[in-house]
């Protein structure tokens, strides 16, 4: 009697791993498809060191010209030097182009950490989703057939104008 009753224990124990839904192949495919689509926190921050060095570029950009486009009272001197976004920007700011780049590093550092966060949750979204989308069909699916169905339909309620 005490093997049968520690056998009934067992099974109560083990129900909830057994009714557990079954792995499914396919699943690990989509999820390897769907995370290789994702970029790594690696390539954004490369993308990040790139991005910093084109704005630091930009920095060195001669705004002269334009600034005598958009004001019509100025005038652009052929002998002065060269007028910048740097020089602008540092006028008052002497450390504003590190500022600028820590800023991007940083920016994209976020990113980058996201973007491994968005990867590794990806597939279980993904799943969420698609079982939400089901359940949803189901529940239509039942209405459908409640609505045909004789035993539900009250004609004080359904009456079609």
């Amino acid at each position: 009697m005490r093997k049968l009753i520690l056998a009934a224990g067992l099974l109560a124990f083990a129900a909830p791993a057994l009714a557990q839904p079954r792995h499914d192949p396919r699943y690990d495919r989509r999820d390897d498809d769907l995370q290789r689509r994702i970029p790594s926190g690696y390539e954004i921050e490369r993308i990040g060191e790139m991005l910093a060095r084109v704005t630091d570029a930009m920095m060195d950009i001669d705004i002269g010209p334009v600034a005598d486009a958009v004001d019509p009272y100025r005038r652009y001197e052929r002998g002065r030097r060269p007028e910048t976004l740097g020089e602008l920007a540092s006028r008052r700011d002497p450390y504003a182009r590190e500022r600028i780049r820590e800023d991007v590093m940083s920016t994209t550092a976020g990113l980058g950490a996201a973007a491994d966060q968005v990867a590794l949750a990806a597939p279980e979204i993904r799943r969420s989703i698609e079982d939400s989308a089901r359940r949803i069909d189901r529940a239509i699916r039942d209405g459908r057939e409640r609505y045909h169905d004789e035993r539900y339909r009250d004609e004080r309620y359904d009456r079609r104008r």
